[in-house]
């Protein structure tokens, strides 16, 4: 845009006209939200003002819907971010506020943050996101539904690594039929997509959506053919856009941003407790984990900040799952154990009875079990039951059940099992986790194949994408690139959560999600590690002609380790 419309004069006028437009739409009420400074002590002792570099600003960036079909209706925010950007220290973050967080809204006492919209529009959001945080907001933007379709549109579409799938065909709700796996979506889609949130995730799910889009968009924003696609994005963005920003501003601000690393970037989510009250849901804070949250918004990368939780899944464990099984195995000596294959997978018997020798167990038979079963199991005759649970805490606390058909304790290996990270024995494509379906694609696929040998604690394998056949088309330019995506889902508890790791494979080797970041090498692949501080995107890498990331779930659950693990430990597997 700045190269475009820097070397013809017209262009640049005609950019101001657009500008112009959405500078129109800021009402009076909101320019005086603006140069009004926060009231409220709530998160500091002393309200947060703008940082001093001159070019420094906080932006409230608003989503609405305003429903132009239905008179009266003033429309609500569904989306709330606060965007700090200061290019004097070189870095941004972007803080998404839910929509149903209980919170104090000026003049209307206690209610949800999209309530303030409802009441009093962009003004009284802005007096109750300072009030909230203590944040002086010196600029507004906000963005209809329209305009994000036409945004996309004009933009020939988003590619987006879709994470699940996604549907749902009850009229009351947010109509959406979308598949998992990287892929071209159009305005009505990336609506779709960033709008639901009819799962276990709720809002916070549609927060880290929106922020995963943002994310994208940026990434691909340098390989769009611009010059041509500029009429008819200005005119789709500025037609259903209000700011106070004018032309010079956004000019400079976009071409700062699109340059910056991933590691001078930074998105939060502000997440908290779900409930009711008074028969209305809402999201609950408290005011310690605000305040942290606002600090790291206003604080570069790097700098120390403090620690804030980004977890969007309520209920669920805020912190990582462990990358590598503890090594302090019990001592197994004296104990008599049979080894039995109830997973299929070839050699796995042997390989599990010999690491079991390591730790002093004495393996008295290694067989087929004759039946397949989904989860590892240790039986054990009356009286073993001390030894079968000291041999199912080796396994990483499987389960135990009595069976006196058996002479000893008895290890059945389900379809879950992989051998301990630390057990000294190579994995091979026989005994990688799922390696029969593995082996079933890679005789499908027309390209090189490599599936994971490790697999973070609580994930197993749910879905592939397409569910059928060899692979889909991804569409690029005229033409498509076939791909195929591996979807892992955790489990917590006995119970599946809705956050989904990852494994696509295709040939398309300049796909936007090769892009920049940490490289790390590892024998003779180098492994690109992309995301900001604290959240990694995903890991990807090139070998065999192919194109393979293993991406994080939608909360970032997974660090980077863990990721780089699943990635490092990927085997090619035979066609054969």
């Amino acid at each position: 845009m700045v190269l475009v419309l820097g070397v013809t004069g017209v262009g640049y006028v005609w950019f101001r006209s657009q500008v112009a437009g959405a500078n129109a739409r800021v009402t009076p009420e909101i320019r005086v939200a603006l140069t009004a400074k926060p009231s409220t002590t709530l998160v500091s002792t002393t309200t947060v003002a703008a940082p001093e570099s001159p070019a420094a600003m906080n932006v409230l960036v608003l989503g609405s819907d305003k429903r132009e079909q239905e008179q009266g209706d003033p429309g609500r925010s569904d989306t709330v971010m606060l965007v700090h950007v200061d290019p004097g220290q070189n870095y941004l973050s972007v803080l998404s506020l839910p929509r149903d967080l209980r919170v104090d809204i000026p003049g209307h006492g206690k209610n949800k943050l999209n309530y303030a919209y409802a009441v009093g529009g962009p003004a009284l959001t802005i007096q109750t996101v300072e009030q909230l945080t203590g944040v002086d907001v010196n600029h507004y933007v906000e963005v209809d539904f329209q305009a994000f379709r036409d945004i996309v549109d004009a933009l020939g579409g988003v590619y987006i690594d879709v994470d699940r799938r996604y549907y749902n065909d009850d009229p009351h709700y947010e109509l959406i039929r979308l598949a998992p796996g990287y892929q071209l979506l159009d305005g009505d889609q990336a609506l779709d997509f960033v709008r639901f949130r009819h799962d276990q995730n709720l809002d916070f799910g549609r927060m880290e959506r929106q922020q995963m889009f943002l994310r994208a968009v940026k990434e691909q924003a340098l390989t769009w053919d611009l010059p041509f696609k500029l009429p008819s994005l200005v005119s789709a963005l500025f037609d259903n856009l209000a700011t106070d920003l004018g032309a010079n501003d956004i000019l400079k601000l976009a071409y700062w941003a699109v340059r910056l690393e991933p590691g001078q970037s930074r998105m939060l989510t502000l997440t908290g407790a779900t409930g009711e009250l008074d028969g209305v849901s809402y999201v609950f804070v408290d005011k310690q984990s605000l305040s942290d949250l606002v600090e790291k918004l206003l604080t570069p990368p790097g700098k120390g900040a403090a620690t804030a939780t980004s977890s969007a899944v309520t209920g669920a464990a805020s912190t990582s799952t462990s990358a590598v099984r503890s090594t302090a195995a019990p001592d197994l000596k004296g104990v008599e154990v049979e080894v039995l294959n109830a997973n299929g997978r070839k050699g796995e018997a042997s390989a599990a009875g010999e690491w079991l020798k390591t730790l002093g167990a004495e393996v008295k038979a290694v067989a087929n079990a004759g039946t397949i079963l989904e989860k590892t199991l240790v039986e054990y005759p009356a009286g073993a039951l001390g030894e079968a649970k000291l041999v199912a805490k080796a396994l990483s606390g499987v389960g135990v059940k009595q069976n006196d058909a058996r002479k000893q304790v008895t290890v059945l290996l389900g379809m879950d099992f992989t051998l301990p990270k630390d057990s000294g024995l190579s994995p091979s494509p026989s005994t990688i986790p799922d390696a029969d379906g593995w082996r079933a694609i890679a005789r499908q696929v027309p390209y090189a194949v490599r599936a994971p040998a490790y697999l973070p604690e609580g994930y197993e394998f749910v879905e592939r994408m397409p569910p059928t056949g060899a692979t889909y088309d991804i569409k690029v330019g005229s033409g498509t690139k076939p791909a195929f995506k591996m979807l892992y889902r955790l489990k917590q508890g006995g119970k599946y959560l809705d956050q989904f790791m990852g494994i696509t494979e295709t040939t398309w080797l300049d796909a936007p999600a090769a892009s920049k970041g940490k490289e790390v090498r590892r024998g003779a692949i180098t492994y690109t590690v992309v995301g900001s501080e604290g959240q990694v995107d995903r890991v990807w890498f090139k070998a065999d002609g192919v194109l393979y990331w293993v991406s994080n779930t939608l909360s970032h659950l997974l660090s980077e380790d863990e990721l780089l693990a699943v990635a490092t430990s990927m085997l090619y597997i035979p066609a054969q």
